[in-house]
């Protein structure tokens, strides 16, 4: 386990396998490294990864309360430089695949390629102000007031209604209340983070795969189908019945789509 202070915040970072090519895993908001647990155990073998937390996320934690908000991407890039890693294959989900697009767009050399799951590049949807709502409840009351909505907002109900994943359902639950009260900075900046626009991801030239659940709540499938309508070097892969953690829910099936796009680097 390593930490390094970037912006008042220590972050955790930590890198497994020792492969040529690298893949970086960028979780999304409210979670931790902890939702690629199953990719990692796949790829370490033929790759170098580095796993990390967002600021007051999982083992970050953040220095200074009186930050409002934070450029996510700068803090990330940040952190490869201080690596010195470069053409990276950059792996990231919702919050974690806006931050992979951002660094894409302002430091190109540092990406080879971008693995985007349950991605939007939209503003923020019509139920702002319910976001903002649950927010405050965090901030003042703590997650678990608010933890079924969330849930349901994650998952889908295959996954949430399935006996057989109860455990799975509890242990993700759990992970969810180990967020601090403090995490409402992050969701406020999250929140308030500029859109993307056609124009601007036309930049993006790399090889990029998305990958999208067809019942995700969170980051419907029209905007993953967005993304790879204007990014011209993408290829979209949707994965049935799966909501917004498609590399929980469907684990295997993830991991062989990245396995298949990663190849043509090999």
């Amino acid at each position: 386990m390593s930490t390094i202070n970037i912006n008042n915040c220590n972050y955790y970072y930590e890198i497994k396998g020792s492969g040529k090519e690298t893949l970086v895993f960028s979780h999304g908001l409210l979670w931790s490294c902890e939702i690629f647990k199953k990719q990692i155990e796949y790829f370490k073998s033929k790759y170098s990864i580095l796993i990390y937390d967002h600021c007051e996320h999982g083992q970050s934690e953040i220095l200074d309360e009186n930050i409002k908000s934070r450029s996510l991407h700068k803090d990330i890039i940040q952190l490869l430089d201080y690596l010195n890693l470069k053409q990276v294959h950059f792996i990231g989900l919702s919050m974690g695949a806006d931050v992979a697009i951002r660094v894409a767009l302002e430091r190109p050399n540092l990406i080879k390629s971008l693995i985007l799951m349950s991605v939007s590049v939209k503003p923020e949807p019509k139920l702002l102000l319910k976001h903002t709502l649950l927010n405050n409840v965090i901030r003042f009351s703590g997650i678990k007031f608010v933890l079924p909505s969330i849930m349901v907002n994650m998952f889908s109900m295959n996954f949430l209604n399935d006996p057989k994943r109860k455990d799975e359902v509890k242990k993700w639950e759990t992970e969810l209340l180990k967020n601090k009260k403090n995490i409402h900075t992050i969701i406020s900046s999250s929140f308030k983070r500029n859109p993307f626009n056609k124009n601007i991801l036309q930049n993006i030239s790399c090889p990029t795969l998305i990958i999208a659940g067809t019942e995700d709540k969170a980051t419907p499938i029209e905007d993953s189908k967005f993304v790879n309508l204007v990014v011209k070097n993408s290829i979209l892969s949707h994965i049935d019945g799966c909501g917004h953690m498609v590399c929980i829910e469907a684990a295997e099936t993830c991991n062989i789509e990245i396995e298949l796009f990663l190849n043509q680097f090999n």
